[in-house]
């Protein structure tokens, strides 16, 4: 990791929601529509081997602002918010430093206690954004993530109608997200340094390209393509070809709309002065096993492996080889800011992470695959080997290993199955009867249409 240049720098923190790194230039040469991030690499430290704490949106931030693992900062799949805690934001406000946040994405609000740390937050909430508001929902997420796991099951599947009855927004909201960031960086002033958070969506379903882009990858407009979680459990003969050609429309606009971001950068004469950190919080499943949709079930390489690249302005191009944990950024941002010293441990030899029982998703689960999508994950990886822990709902665990280079599946190696086994877990236990009062039936499965929308996931 090469020497940053002396002096405090602006920072523009651009997160690309569920894009893999497959699809870019960066990664794969063989990609040709992501120009503008390919331009931001060009001369940026590139992490060849980034890896994210959690495949979804809360906890994978909680670890990228606090350092630590999901297991030890408790935001999971059983307590939907961040409770609070350190985050290298407060290192910026504490060194004077304007904080902004400008995200669609309804996890990283103030709702969920992810963005007390910035002075500036535009979430698009309309009038959801007042301090009543996010009171209230603290306190229904609070009493909602206190109760028994079959309890809190069977009413979340009658908020599933209520959400469905507001009619949720689902849109990704980009343009209006990528035209509040070019305000922003147009009203700082010369002397004014600033920490900048943006969260852009696209490559997150519901795959809504605009029409120039789905045209310009041939996308079919009758496609049986799924948008939400839901349709991986619902939909018949999905066509996963198809699938992965509307995410690529939708990678190939994300590019364009980060190019306006530099764009606005350079306009505002801000890009000599600011270090562009581009990551992916975590990646997407697109069938690559003939079934698996998203990334809310699984720890598949697609999904946990993570872009990761920093253009610093007074450093040249270089490639990172060796293995690094986005919760990471928490100690090298700063750094690369200039108000920070180089941390030490940066890298290891091992990395891991883990997602808990899916408690948010299971009104989407069909009774007759509860088994195969309630579990429990942990992941860790080493000098090109994977192992996979999955635990069910009665404890019983099951490991997987494979050889990565080789990409085949091999017999679990000691090491790493201690590796997964001393993971500690900050979930509470299981509870009620999974076969009769938690398991969705197929009634309610029916009635389920949108829950994730109110919760992100749409």
């Amino acid at each position: 990791m090469e020497d940053v240049g002396s002096g405090r720098k602006n920072v523009v923190f651009l997160v690309l929601d569920s894009l893999r790194k497959d699809r870019l230039s960066v990664y794969n040469e063989a990609v040709d529509f992501t120009s503008h991030i390919q331009g931001l690499a060009d001369s940026a430290v590139v992490f060849e081997n980034a890896v994210t704490q959690a495949p979804w949106t809360l906890p994978s931030h909680a670890s990228m602002f606090t350092g630590e693992y999901p297991w030890d900062h408790g935001t999971n799949h059983t307590r939907s918010y961040f409770q609070g805690g350190q985050t290298f934001v407060s290192e910026f406000e504490a060194a004077g430093y304007s904080t902004g946040a400008i995200t669609p994405n309804v996890w990283i609000t103030p709702h969920k206690g992810m963005t007390e740390d910035f002075d500036h937050v535009e979430n698009f909430l309309g009038k959801a954004d007042n301090r009543v508001s996010v009171q209230l929902s603290k306190l229904g997420t609070k009493l909602l993530d206190s109760l028994d796991d079959g309890t809190r099951r069977v009413l979340g599947r009658q908020l599933d109608r209520l959400f469905r009855l507001f009619g949720v927004d689902d849109s990704t909201k980009s343009e209006e997200t990528v035209a509040a960031v070019e305000e922003y960086l147009g009203q700082r002033g010369a002397d004014e340094d600033f920490f900048l958070f943006v969260n852009l969506m696209e490559p997150h379903e519901p795959y809504h390209p605009p029409k120039s882009y789905a045209d310009r990858h041939g996308v079919s407009e009758d496609a049986n393509i799924p948008h939400r979680q839901k349709d991986m459990f619902t939909m018949d003969d999905i066509d996963f070809e198809e699938l992965r050609t509307v995410y690529d429309a939708s990678v190939d606009y994300t590019d364009d709309l980060v190019g306006r971001i530099v764009e606005a950068l350079e306009a505002n004469g801000l890009d000599d002065d600011t270090v562009v950190v581009l990551l992916s919080d975590h990646g997407q499943a697109l069938g690559e096993d003939g079934e698996q949709f998203g990334h809310q079930f699984t720890v598949a390489e697609p999904v946990v492996n993570s872009v990761l690249l920093v253009d610093h302005p007074d450093t040249g191009p270089e490639s990172e080889e060796r293995p690094t944990e986005l919760r990471k950024l928490a100690e090298l941002v700063p750094y690369y800011a200039g108000i920070a010293s180089r941390p030490e441990g940066v890298f290891s030899d091992t990395v891991k992470g883990g997602i808990e029982y899916p408690e948010n998703f299971t009104g989407y689960i069909p009774k007759d695959r509860w088994d195969e999508y309630y579990r429990k994950y942990r992941y860790a990886k080493r000098d090109g080997m994977k192992v996979v822990k999955s635990v069910d709902e009665d404890g019983t665990a099951n490991y997987e290993a494979y050889d990565l280079d080789a990409g085949t599946e091999v017999a679990v190696p000691d090491d790493l199955r201690a590796v997964v086994d001393e993971i500690t877990s900050a979930d509470h236990p299981p509870s009620g009867d999974a076969a009769t009062d938690a398991a969705p039936d197929d009634e309610v499965d029916e009635e389920v249409t949108r829950r994730l929308e109110e919760l992100g996931y749409k």
